[in-house]
Formats: structure tokens, sequence, C-alpha cells
């Protein structure tokens, strides 16, 4: 398996857990999961072109350069993982702020969505 197998199979599993999570009332584990399954993913696209990063924010930072600034994906996907980015850290690190089942199951939709764009953009450039 490369990397970007990999990655992709880390992002698929930390999908599933956040799956598991929301059914069982986990909204904060959930969102957090549901981050890390977006990480892996951008993780993949960035490696099928060689980029690495050291932080979250680098993170972000070149799949807008490399995927949204080139047209090659939505800014919607750059939208989502900016959005799902901080929520994470709101629901980690911030224990006052209530964590409702509709923003998990939202946050949890739209990481389904992310990782079938950037799966389809892996298959149309014949990226494996």
């Amino acid at each position: 398996m490369n990397r970007i197998q990999t990655l992709l199979s880390l992002a698929k599993e930390e999908l599933s857990a956040a799956e598991i999570l929301w059914e069982n009332t986990l909204y904060r584990a959930c969102i957090s999961r549901a981050y890390y399954a977006l990480y892996y993913t951008v993780q993949a696209l960035l490696a099928a072109k060689n980029v690495n990063t050291r932080t979250h924010r680098g993170l972000i930072q070149q799949f807008g350069q490399q995927f949204i600034k080139t047209g090659e994906l939505s800014q919607n996907l750059s939208r989502t993982l900016s959005e799902t980015l901080d929520l994470r850290q709101l629901s980690d690190y911030d224990e006052t702020i209530p964590i409702t089942q509709q923003q998990a199951g939202k946050t949890l939709e739209n990481a389904k969505l992310f990782i079938s764009e950037a799966t389809k953009w892996l298959e149309n450039n014949q990226i494996k």
C-alpha cells in the first residue's frame, strides 16, 4: 500500500469512527474524528502533488494553493475544511461551548461529501 492509499484508508477509518460516535451521541468526539478524516484526505491529495506540511493551518493553506486557487476543487471544500477545523478546536478545547446533534451531523455529512470529491479527483487524475 502506498502513502496515498494509506492516508485514504486512515481517512475512511476516522470517518467510520465519527459515524459510530454520532450514533452514540458523542458529538464532540464525532466532530474531532470527522476533522481527522478530512485531515488525512487532504494529506493524500497533497501527497499526490508531492507537497508536505507540518501544521494543520499549513495543510489548509497548501490545500487552498494547490487545489482551490487552481480551480481543481470547489471553494466549498476549502470552506468545509476551515469550518471543521474551527469547530474541532472549539469542541476539543472549550468545554463551555455546547456541541449539538445538528452541528455534529452537518460536520459528518460534510466530511462524507469532502472525501467523495477528493476521491473523485484522485480517480480522475489516475492517482492510486
